[in-house]
């Protein structure tokens, strides 16, 4: 059975409304919905959730009643915190949309040595809307809490005395990622520190050490830091996979 149209809709409410420009475009010219078709209207920022009837729809402007909000369903289940350093071009977008989708409970973007890239306002408000839409798309009911960007040091600062499994990812370490975390509870927390293109610095993996973090690999190859991010969060989900909570 299909799974019902999911809609973004902020500030969910019971009663009529006129849908934003977006999602209007979505419903209307997309999926071409019409008077009496049905869908899901979620907000993801308040992990909520309603049942939604088209009422009318027009040039630009669709109109829809919004039955009682409710809960989200289905939350993302992943409890590791995710540091990603900055990456230039669209690498950032991938990672927010993967991590998003595979259930990560926050992104923090760092600035490490070798980060080119400085993400600004707009870029920040469009990684938000990249974070709403893999929500959307994985059926995903909340987001991850997205942060930053802010100096590595002071993000490790931060996790210094958190007690918590703390992983960096470094292709030269002897200890697998996957070997680490066989027996790590899949409900524990976690935090995954991820370099820039080039790595992280000799002093950057000897400042995270310092703050607790472990250094682990994916394989003896190197691989792209969007890449390396998606692949060791995919690690942590597989382990819920067998897990029904």
């Amino acid at each position: 059975m299909a799974r019902p149209l999911r809609v973004y809709v902020a500030h969910l409410e019971p009663g009529r409304r006129e849908l934003a420009a977006d999602a209007a475009h979505y419903v209307g010219d997309v999926h071409r919905l019409r008077a009496g078709a049905a869908f899901v209207a979620f907000d993801p920022e308040a992990a909520l959730e309603a049942d939604a009837r088209v009422i009318a729809v027009e040039r630009r402007r669709v109109v829809c009643e919004l039955e009682t909000p409710r809960p989200a369903t289905r939350l993302g289940r992943l409890n590791t915190e995710l540091l990603q350093a900055v990456g230039k071009g669209e690498k950032l977008e991938e990672v927010v949309r993967a991590a998003t989708a595979l259930g990560a409970r926050s992104i923090t973007m760092v600035a490490a040595e070798r980060s080119v890239a400085r993400p600004d306002e707009s870029r920040r408000t469009r990684l938000r809307g990249i974070a709403i839409e893999a929500a959307r798309q994985s059926g995903r009911g909340d987001l991850p809490a997205l942060a930053g960007p802010e100096p590595l040091e002071r993000a490790l600062t931060a996790y210094a005395e958190r007690r918590m499994l703390k992983l960096c990812l470094d292709p030269r370490a002897e200890m697998p990622l996957v070997t680490r975390i066989a027996d790590h509870p899949v409900e524990a927390s976690a935090a995954l520190l991820v370099g820039p293109e080039g790595g992280l610095s000799p002093a950057e993996i000897e400042l995270a050490v310092a703050s607790g973090f472990e250094r682990v690999a994916l394989g003896p190859l190197t691989l792209r830091t969007e890449l390396a991010a998606v692949i060791a969060l995919g690690c942590f989900a597989a382990r819920l996979a067998g897990d029904p909570a």
